[in-house]
């Protein structure tokens, strides 16, 4: 549905613009603009004036269009000057006195330092901000739950933290509302590595220099301290299977038949024996297709794989058809014979290859320069 028009209601009467050309003196001239001036400064709103800026700039201002791209960065805020002046120049299929248009590109070097401050501004920012990789900000979104976990750890070393109730898999499910995921898990498992490490040495009580660190614990602390790790590692494996199991699995782009058959060999036609092959898109997802080969002389049915819904090609090779039923007899007299494979009924082909008396050959998929496509249902 188009649009509807918008209605423009002024309190005072809406000049006749187009009258400024038409005005004999400069004393005239001068009159009118003041009237157009008049009613835009009470009339038309602000925005609407502001919109006219930019048309002028690139139309009418005689100005480098590589300056006027970079005046565009200035907010119009600082072309509040320009709005009314611009608008009559819109209205009246643009007029501008020349003093106008001389007032207003007097006031365009500031502008033009102010666009250069804005740029500079920008490009400064850009290089003070520093730019965040995926993985850094995965980091800081587990951050806070590593370290309620290292507290954890801290408070399991002195005996003050009951380890039967930690369940890192619903505090993980839980935390910052579901943000964890997949590869948050592999970085949460990946971060206590070393740690978990660390533990396994403590376990195994040999090393002088861990006996002396962790001379505090007894064998059962010990054994909790490997816990607390083997619980986050089996929470993190968890979340990381689990992820794996339920991916979407990408939906494989489908291919044109056109392509598909694009690589295919084949033979166009034979004109001593006045046959054609057809169009090879055909073939495409077809149950029996029937070929003629011109050098051998041998006629062959390729029937569909009995698990496949449709023959498909792969390169220059047949896909999907049946590696036994698939089978190809010797033709005697091509020329009277190969009449018996036109046409469109299925059961004229079939009938006439089984009263073929030649032997069976097995078929491979692979077609040539001297295979004809004879037909495929």
């Amino acid at each position: 549905m188009a649009r509807r028009k918008t209605k423009e209601v002024y309190l005072m009467p809406e000049p006749k613009w187009q009258t400024i050309h038409t005005q004999k003196t400069e004393e005239d001239t001068q009159r009118l603009l003041r009237n157009f001036e008049y009613f835009v400064h009470y009339e038309v709103a602000d925005k609407k004036c502001a919109n006219t800026i930019v048309p002028w700039l690139e139309k009418d201002s005689g100005l480098d269009p590589e300056l006027v791209k970079m005046l565009k960065k200035v907010p119009d805020v600082w072309f509040s000057s320009f709005a009314k002046y611009t608008y009559i120049w819109h209205k009246t299929n643009g007029f501008m006195h020349p003093n106008v248009k001389e007032h207003l590109l007097g006031k365009i070097p500031q502008l033009i330092d102010k666009a250069e401050e804005i740029i500079e501004e920008k490009e400064a920012k850009a290089v003070d901000k520093p730019k965040v990789s995926i993985q850094q900000r995965m980091h800081e979104q587990v951050e806070g739950l590593l370290g309620n976990w290292e507290g954890y750890i801290d408070e399991l070393q002195v005996g003050n933290f009951n380890l039967k109730k930690f369940d890192p898999f619903n505090e993980m499910r839980a935390y910052a509302g579901g943000v964890i995921k997949p590869n948050h898990a592999k970085i949460i498992k990946d971060g206590f590595a070393a740690s978990y490490a660390e533990a396994l040495e403590v376990l195994e009580w040999k090393d002088e220099d861990i006996k002396e660190a962790y001379s505090f614990m007894d064998v059962k602390a010990r054994k909790a301290f490997v816990e607390i790790y083997e619980k986050i590692n089996a929470a993190c494996d968890t979340i990381i299977l689990t992820g794996k199991a339920t991916r979407k699995v990408r939906k494989p782009k489908s291919v044109s038949k056109e392509k598909l058959v694009s690589k295919l060999k084949f033979q166009i036609n034979d004109s001593t024996l006045g046959i054609a092959s057809i169009n090879p898109t055909e073939i495409i997802d077809a149950t029996e297709i029937w070929v003629y080969n011109t050098k051998t002389r041998k006629v062959g049915v390729y029937v569909v794989d009995d698990l496949k819904s449709g023959i498909t090609v792969k390169g220059t090779t047949l896909q999907d058809f049946h590696p036994t039923k698939s089978v190809q007899r010797t033709l005697r007299k091509p020329a009277e014979q190969i009449k018996n494979w036109t046409g469109n009924a299925k059961t004229k082909f079939s009938k006439a290859f089984k009263d073929l008396t030649t032997t069976d050959t097995k078929m491979n998929g692979r077609f040539n320069d001297t295979t004809i496509l004879l037909k495929a249902f």
